[in-house]
């Protein structure tokens, strides 16, 4: 890129990130996950789960600002960007669950103790969030939008009664990088801002996966199967 292009472009992207600052709007990030493909693989565990994901995490919304780390640079005010991070994790928490349990019956509260006894579950796991940190920033200079998500839950597995189990934290750090590389790219980050989304894309994907592979690996779980599958004093 000439130096004057480079300029120019320079110019213009100030121009409109200043600009931005008066709307105090922004579009909510994309985010579109995917599941771990080894969640394919998984020989689910022959016993049906209660799923509840509390509220606080399946409507959760973060605001992170934009950071700039180059010296030299004009410094901005930016409208914070918004990322919907609750509903795209609670959907792939209950496709992954579908591949580690035989049946996954969601619910929407844990008071209801007659609704939980007439589904027969084997027992129930809860999913809560713990901590959700993004940050993002732009290297204006060459053109680089890096985004950083550390994403972390609390689940736990209790049975028919309420009785705790199984916990467990599970913790992920996921990233995202965004170059331009050409000037359609240019006019379309100006226009639009750089991709964040894929930096919770990856914690999402990763944090499912590790879920899964919490439960598959938990003894605990492992153990309240057995039991489980045993017959009952009085039994034939």
């Amino acid at each position: 890129m000439k130096p004057a292009s480079h300029k120019y472009w320079f110019i213009l992207l100030s121009f409109f990130l200043f600009a931005g600052c008066f709307s105090g709007k922004r579009p909510p990030v994309m985010i579109s996950p995917e599941l771990d493909k080894r969640v394919y693989q998984i020989t689910p565990l022959p016993i049906t789960v209660g799923l509840y994901i509390d509220p606080h995490l399946r409507t959760y919304v973060q605001e992170a600002p934009l950071e700039q780390h180059e010296a030299g640079t004009p410094l901005y005010v930016f409208p914070d960007f918004v990322f919907p991070i609750g509903e795209p994790l609670s959907s792939k928490i209950g496709e992954t669950l579908k591949f580690v349990f035989k049946k996954v019956v969601f619910i929407d509260s844990l008071q209801n103790k007659e609704y939980l006894n007439k589904e027969a579950l084997d027992g129930i796991l809860t999913v809560n969030l713990k901590n959700s940190d993004i940050e993002i920033y732009v290297e204006v200079s060459v053109w680089r939008a890096i985004g950083r998500h550390n994403l972390s839950i609390t689940a736990s597995f209790l049975d028919r009664n309420l009785t705790k189990i199984w916990e467990s934290e599970i913790a992920v750090e996921g990233k995202g990088l965004d170059f331009v590389t050409s000037k359609v790219e240019q006019e379309w980050w100006i226009t639009t801002g750089p991709k964040f989304g894929p930096a919770v894309d990856d914690a999402i994907q990763k944090i499912t996966y590790e879920l899964a592979q919490k439960i598959i690996h938990s003894k605990e779980i492992s153990g309240h199967i057995h039991t489980a599958a045993m017959p009952q004093p009085g039994t034939p």
